[in-house]
């Protein structure tokens, strides 16, 4: 059976096992998805060789590192305004900076699922085993589900998934989460797969069409949009200051004091992805690389067997 057969397979059994309440849209790489290619908060990096999913780690990775510096280094420093420095503040602020410092600047973070436009495939890693599809054969499938408490009502849930194929056991499949669920329809989903294959076929700059583009003014536009960093947050802060409002100068100043925290935080998460990159396995890594090799995994697959 060959690997449409496979993927043909999968589909259905996704299809019987989805209960007829919810819907469910499946795409393909060379069908349009919808009109707007969106890609919200779930693109984390994008370039000319391959675009980068998130993991939701940019929100609380470097969290535990700021809350020990909000609270330790101040009663650190109170103590010390009335003794001098002591092995007692030395040891607070090594367990509850330095400790979880190192903690989220070194321990593993969760792998992404990574696009790749040169070699025209897609990457997973999980559970120490490697992923892959190529990417005319891609399937994904986009479904609702909700949840419904006391607390909060009903609670809508769109998932986006890609089916994706074991690198050392072919006959193992998997799908792989492309984007955070929680408030997301299918039209939002339709969206982001939209933006992902104009990024594969007319990438790696599109316009607001999906058609190719010489700029990366759209792309770059839509990713800061969605994901602004600490000094662009400031810098409209700064920006919004009316001299008959206090208050937006009050807000500036309340960011501009808290700001150091997030640009800690900002720098952990950037540290700690670059290092994750390095424990991708080797065959992956390099097709990362800006001169790496063309061939994707399934032609290295092939060739072995010959």
């Amino acid at each position: 059976m060959n690997i449409d057969n496979h993927i043909d397979e999968k589909m259905a059994a996704l299809d019987q096992a989805l209960s007829t309440n919810k819907r469910i849209k499946t795409f393909f790489p060379d069908k349009q998805a919808c009109d707007e290619p969106i890609p919200y908060l779930d693109v984390d990096t994008q370039n000319e060789v391959y675009l980068r999913m998130q993991t939701g780690e940019e929100i609380t990775r470097g969290v535990l590192t700021m809350c020990g510096c909000m609270g330790i280094i101040p009663v650190s420093t109170f103590l010390t305004l009335f003794s001098s420095f002591t092995f007692f503040e030395a040891g607070l602020l090594f367990f509850f900076v330095v400790l979880p410092l190192c903690w989220e600047m070194f321990s593993p973070m969760p792998y992404p699922v990574i696009f790749n436009r040169r070699t025209q495939e897609v990457y997973a890693y999980f559970k120490d085993e490697l992923y892959h599809i190529q990417w005319d054969k891609a399937r994904a499938i986009a479904y609702e589900d909700y949840m419904v408490n006391q607390y909060s009502g009903k609670t809508e849930f769109g998932y986006l998934e890609i089916l994706l194929q074991g690198h050392d056991d072919p006959d193992k499949w998997i799908w792989a989460n492309l984007s955070m669920p929680l408030g997301r329809t299918i039209e939002m989903q339709s969206s982001l797969w939209e933006y992902l294959r104009s990024y594969m076929n007319n990438g790696p700059w599109f316009d607001e069409h999906g058609n190719p583009s010489e700029s990366d003014s759209y792309n770059r536009q839509l990713l800061t949009a969605y994901r602004k960093n600490t000094r662009q947050r400031l810098k409209e802060k700064r920006a919004n200051i009316r001299p008959d409002d206090s208050t937006s100068k009050l807000a500036y100043y309340v960011y501009l004091i808290w700001s150091p925290m997030d640009f800690l935080r900002e720098w952990i998460y950037s540290f700690a992805v670059k290092r994750s990159v390095r424990t991708w396995p080797k065959e992956v890594q390099e097709r990362l690389k800006p001169n790496g090799p063309t061939t994707s995994l399934t032609e290295l697959q092939q060739a072995k067997k010959r």
